[in-house]
Formats: structure tokens, C-alpha cells, sequence
């Protein structure tokens, strides 16, 4: 579906508005009063949905309150792992094969290293049900895949600690994105098709029946357009506490960045894989910021826009310990950065792509659950194709729908 055959099937016309300012360029731009599509919300599921629609022909304004890539998003800290296994739910591995090429094809194209690929090694004391689901997929599509003894993990991986470490589970083809700096290239890539970026707080404005007619911002401007889409991570439950309250909850997530010793790159890209163990996972040290560690500390943000992001005394003590059980040749070393996110995980974990169960033109796009920047540039492709009325899978349908259940 094109632009004009979109508009035809939705009766549109386009109209002219006052100046809104230019993201990237940080100028002036005119603008259209109304817009094919609206997306609020500029990470990882937004960014990439504005630009595939862009690129299908769709004139797509983005608006985010804060900007693409900023440090209060989920997708705003340095590095994700993509990672394959996701035990029995198939649809994320598939789609994780298919992300490998198009981040390859992406930073090609825009000429900026975002995909590193390091491989994928977690320990484990035992075989458990979830690690036999995830072989069973990986095996089912092809994914190349091994599992090391612990007599081959000491000569493989001698800077580790393995003791009662049994085997290893280990995906070659998985990797390091960088995070921020790749929601900041998709905006780019967005704004060199045509596409509108506005940097300011949007709410549901003006309404006809089951037809939301425009966006409202913080400076009493209106957006209109034909189609909204909301994909604001976190603050989704906010914009809709009438849907998403109990829906959706926003775990904290702290990153440490280890140093490294001089001299030494047994920590270091490409010399050493992700890694999963103790409850934790991390990186190596990726273009010198630092040997990463990600802890699975229990808290929850109260408030995305308000929460201060900093990790606490405890918690630097209790990564000083787990770098000394598990990676005693970092013991002495300092933590160099460390970075506070959250999460925004959906009931069952699966992503939500649904209507507003109010609004026939409206579409909520969020859950990441953990897992959501490696698939943002699959899942914005569904998205794109789904409001268009293009991909109509029952399998996918069912599983993003809004859930009743709630936390």
C-alpha cells in the first residue's frame, strides 16, 4: 500500500501547519496539519515502524518528549545483546535469524559500525527445560550451536572461573548492537526519506466517536493524522493508564563497565563472547568502554520522566563480589561507567501490538520485555505492514494481543 492508495482507503487529505522544529538539523521546518501516520515514541519499536512506513511511501511524522536516543529511554544505554535462544517461543528466534542480515545490510548501507559479532556463551551447573526448548529451536532452524564441556571451557576460557561450572551453551552467530547510537542512526535514516521528527511531550488530543483526530503537545500544538501509533515504552502506561495499568510493569536494569588491565584483551572485542552466568550476563570490553556486567538486581522505576538513574553503594559492592567469584583477573579493577535503565515487560513477556480497544485508529506497540531492541528492526516492520493492513497472521495476532491478565 502506498501513500495515496492509504489515503484513499482512509478518506484523508493533508493541510498545512505551523513550524515545528527539525531534530536532526536542529532548524525550522514547516510542517502538515495532518499526517498519514503518527508515532509516539522514537526507540526501538517507533523508530524503526516510522522509518519502514516512510520507506513504504507513508508520510510519517515521529514525536518523542525527550529525543531518539536519549539517556531516559530503554534503548538509550550503549550496548544490547542479540542474542537467538528464547526456549519454546519460537517466533523470537525466527525473527532474531532474519535480524542478524538486516543489521548487517543497515550499517552497511549507513555506513556505521553497529552490529559486533562476538558469539554467545552461557555457563550452567545443569540441563534445564528452557535450554532444551531453545537447542530444540536453533536445531530446528539451523542455528549453529555447541555445547562445551567444562574440560574445554578451562582451555578455552582460562581468564574464567569455572568451578561448578559443568558445560556451556554457545551461539557463534549472536552479538553486541550498539543501542543508542543505532535509535540515533534510524532517526537519521528516517529524516533522509522525508520523515518528521518533533521533540516534545504528546498526549490524545481531540477525539469523534472510536476516531482519535490528533495529537496534543505540551506547547498547544495539534498533530493530525489518519493513524496513530503509540510505541512510548515505558510511559505507555501513562498515556493510557485506563488499558495498561497492571499491564505493564518497569523493572530497573543497572550496567556495570568493568576496566580492563593494560595490556590485557582476553576481556576485549573479539577476543571474548557474551556471556550468561551466576544470574547475570555482559559483554567484552567493546570500543574501550569496559567489561560489561549486568546484574539481575530486583527493583522497579516509579516514574520514568522523575526517577534518578544511579546504582547504589550495595549494588557496586555486589558486582565487586561477582567479578571476583567469577572473573578474578578483574578483581583489582575499577568500574569505570556505569548506566540505570529499565525494562518495560508486558504480562507474559510477549510484545503488544494491538487497537486501542477505544479507538479503531489507534494502535499500542510496546512490551519490549527485555528482549525488544534486538527485534525493534523486525517488529517495526510488522508493525508497518499490520496498521497498513498487510500482515494479517493469526499466529502473530494471538500472541501480541493485549492480554487480559494483569500483573
Amino acid at each position: 500500500m502506498n501513500r495515496r492508495t492509504f489515503l484513499k482507503a482512509t478518506g484523508g487529505s493533508l493541510g498545512a501547519l505551523g513550524a515545528t522544529r527539525d531534530w536532526r538539523l536542529g532548524a525550522s521546518q514547516g510542517a502538515s496539519s495532518t499526517r498519514d501516520v503518527v508515532v509516539v515514541g522514537a526507540g526501538a519499536f517507533g523508530g524503526w515502524t516510522a522509518l519502514y512506513l516512510q520507506e513504504m511511501g507513508i508520510a510519517v511524522t515521529l514525536i518523542d518528549q525527550y529525543g531518539p536516543g536519549n539517556s531516559r529511554s530503554s534503548s538509550g544505554g550503549e550496548t544490547r545483546q542479540i542474542r537467538a535462544g528464547y526456549g519454546d517461543r519460537e517466533v523470537y528466534t525466527r525473527w532474531v535469524i532474519q535480524a542478524f542480515e538486516r543489521w548487517k545490510m543497515r550499517q552497511a548501507e549507513w555506513g556505521r559500525a553497529l552490529f559486533f559479532h562476538t558469539g554467545e556463551l552461557s555457563l550452567h551447573q545443569e540441563w534445564t527445560a528452557y535450554l532444551e526448548s531453545s537447542k530444540a529451536a536453533l536445531d530446528k532452524l539451523g542455528v549453529e550451536n555447541h555445547v562445551i564441556r567444562h574440560d574445554d571451557l578451562i582451555r578455552q576460557y582460562p581468564q574464567v572461573n569455572l568451578d561448578g561450572i559443568d558445560f556451556g551453551f554457545f551461539v557463534p552467530s549472536t552479538g553486541v548492537l550498539k543501542a543508542r547510537e543505532g535509535c540515533v542512526a534510524v532517526a537519521q535514516a528516517f529524516q533522509r526519506t522525508g520523515g518528521r521528527i518533533v521533540v516534545g511531550k504528546a498526549e490524545p488530543g481531540r477525539r469523534e466517536g472510536r476516531v482519535l483526530q490528533e495529537i496534543r503537545l505540551a506547547t498547544g500544538q495539534t498533530v493530525a493524522a489518519h493513524t496513530f501509533v503509540f510505541a512510548a515504552g515505558p510511559w505507555l502506561g501513562k498515556i493510557f493508564p485506563d488499558v495498561l495499568t497492571k499491564k505493564l510493569v518497569t523493572p530497573k536494569r543497572e550496567e556495570f563497565f568493568i576496566g580492563t588491565p593494560p595490556g590485557d584483551e582476553r576481556f576485549t572485542y573479539p577476543n571474548f563472547p557474551n556471556w550468561a552466568v551466576g544470574g547475570a550476563y555482559g559483554f567484552p570490553s567493546i570500543e574501550g568502554r569496559g567489561f560489561k556486567i549486568a546484574p539481575a538486581f530486583e527493583d522497579v522505576f516509579v516514574d520514568p520522566d522523575a526517577q534518578e538513574r544511579l546504582v547504589t553503594p550495595d549494588e557496586v559492592a555486589k558486582v565487586h563480589q561477582f567479578v571476583r567469584r567469577w572473573f578474578p583477573a578483574l578483581k583489582d579493577q575499577p568500574i569505570v561507567e556505569t548506566k540505570v535503565c529499565q525494562y518495560e515487560n508486558s504480562v507474559d513477556e510477549h510484545f503488544i501490538v494491538d487497537r486501542h480497544p477505544a479507538f479503531d485508529n489507534v494502535w499500542l506497540v510496546g512490551g519490549g520485555s527485555g528482549h525488544g531492541y534486538k527485534h525493534g528492526i523486525m517488529l517495526g516492520d510488522y508493525v508497518a505492514h499490520r496498521i497498513l493492513n498487510q500482515d494479517r497472521s493469526p499466529e502473530l495476532t494471538a500472541i501480541f494481543k493485549l492480554k487480559d491478565r494483569t500483573f
